[in-house]
């Protein structure tokens, strides 16, 4: 084949999907963008017999097309699905679609065996990843996974804290999970080694370390009032602790923040955790969830007592409406429920003596229960809802200037086009932009770089991106 397009723009598929543009191209693959906001996968027909007759997908699941003079087979997947390139991606921008990934590349391992995939194709749709080329080098299931979930940085798995500084839109519990699901064991230099089990306690309990407090102001770019609110509520008093207790005020109570998904919550919290460099202990589900009586309680006993031992820390309860929601929502056992929340009703007034800083995280306040939600428990109930353009303009500048820009950067344009999208969007889009710059030989950022990692952006769920003229 040509190194030309194999399928041409605006070519429509049996499905009815149109083909807008061309997004990667391999050797024996193309990926490219549809304009219902989805991706397409064409491969040729040696890589798609091989994949035929190894068994790893059937005859006829991909449609076969000869749009020029050769014949290829497409797979098209819908906005929200991924269908990527490990090399070059897309990439996951929220934990949902890493978690996904992870899941489908230990269900790769199991069925494909020793095949190298270390370069293949992630296609969500089949929770599969296909190989490319049967000559690869030898796998490095940490660094496959690793390297997909940080946009192309080659870091290990296991390496936590380096992965958290190139996949903000993760949590240390998550990649506790995902080192379990993948039987890696964390280490911080290394390639995250094959493990027979990981101890109940080490996953999703284990801190981030103490680190030195930043010696600056704290700043929260594009959230002014959730950057005021930690100034003057929390780092204040901690600051000046002792004037504080002689007017009778004591160490910052707990703080519940809400708002829809994408609205910034997450990292908002890890900016201030960062900042302060206290250790960091993350409570979800998928760390204490049990269906049986006491266990779910004994867990958060412990959390609360290891935080506490290691004051002052912090601990964040992520998407708290799982396990305190008020007992009409309640899932599951209903004494396993009760037992829980009370619990957490128990631990929560207690934290602050202990110098222990207390986070709760949700998108359904309404759902909590309300004995919870009393203050003395939690002190503040903190909306934090989507960024507005001024904010988005305010993080762009702050993600951007550390990094070579042309000059009178249309940060304006660019922030209302990006209105509705997650601020995880912002920070994958600056990072995105960054790589392009590279590949496309340029020394700096430029408008063109930054629109096309805007186009390569799935479009927000219930938003949709108009095709024509952008007047703006």
């Amino acid at each position: 084949m040509t190194d030309e397009r194999w399928i041409p723009l605006d070519y429509t598929l049996t499905d009815g999907n149109h083909i807008r543009s061309l997004y990667v191209r391999g050797a024996k693959w193309q990926l490219y963008t549809t304009a219902e906001d989805g991706l397409a996968i064409a491969v040729n027909k040696s890589l798609y017999d091989w994949w035929i007759t190894q068994g790893w997908i059937e005859e006829g699941l991909l449609e076969e097309v000869k749009a020029t003079e050769d014949t290829v087979f497409v797979l098209c997947s819908r906005a929200g699905n991924m269908l990527s390139s490990l090399d070059y991606g897309p990439y996951p921008r929220n934990r949902q679609q890493a978690l996904d990934y992870i899941r489908s590349l230990h269900r790769t391992l199991d069925r494909i065996g020793e095949t190298r995939i270390n370069h293949g194709i992630y296609v969500a749709n089949f929770s599969l990843i296909l190989p490319v080329d049967s000559d690869e080098e030898q796998i490095n299931v940490g660094r496959v996974a690793g390297r997909f979930l940080t946009g192309g940085v080659d870091v290990p798995l296991g390496n936590v804290e380096l992965v958290l500084q190139y996949a903000p839109y993760l949590t240390e519990s998550d990649l506790n999970r995902m080192l379990d699901i993948l039987q890696l064991s964390r280490d911080e230099g290394g390639v995250g080694v094959l493990h027979e089990g990981v101890s109940e306690k080490a996953i999703g309990k284990r801190p981030k370390a103490r680190t030195e407090r930043k010696n600056e102001p704290f700043s929260l770019p594009g959230r002014p009032e959730l950057e005021r609110f930690f100034r003057e509520e929390i780092i204040d008093v901690v600051d000046h602790e002792e004037a504080y207790r002689k007017m009778g005020v004591g160490f910052p109570g707990g703080t519940v923040l809400y708002g829809p998904p994408g609205c910034g919550k997450t990292y908002a919290v890890e900016q201030l955790t960062e900042y302060l460099g206290w250790p960091v202990y993350t409570i979800d589900s998928g760390n204490i969830g049990s269906k049986y009586v006491h266990e779910t309680a004994r867990k958060v006993a412990e959390i609360f007592d290891e935080a506490a031992q290691n004051a002052p820390a912090i601990i964040v309860i992520d998407e708290m409406e799982a396990f305190l929601s008020g007992r009409e929502y309640g899932m599951g056992s209903r004494e396993v429920h009760m037992e829980e929340v009370a619990e957490f009703l128990r631990k929560i007034p207690e934290a602050p003596e202990r110098k222990v800083l207390v986070f709760g995280m949700t998108n359904l306040l309404d759902s909590i229960d309300k004995a919870i939600l009393r203050r003395g428990r939690f002190d503040y109930m903190i909306e934090a809802g989507m960024p507005s353009e001024e904010e988005i303009i305010s993080l762009l500048e702050s993600l951007l200037k550390d990094r070579p820009t042309v000059p009178k950067l249309p940060l304006s344009r660019i922030s209302r086009k990006l209105s509705g999208y997650p601020i995880s969007d912002v920070a994958f889009l600056v990072r995105d932009a960054a790589r392009r710059t590279v590949r496309e030989g340029k020394e700096a950022i430029d408008e063109d770089v930054l629109m096309a990692a805007f186009e390569a952006l799935p479009p927000p769920e219930g938003k949709k991106r108009i095709m024509g003229f952008d007047m703006s």
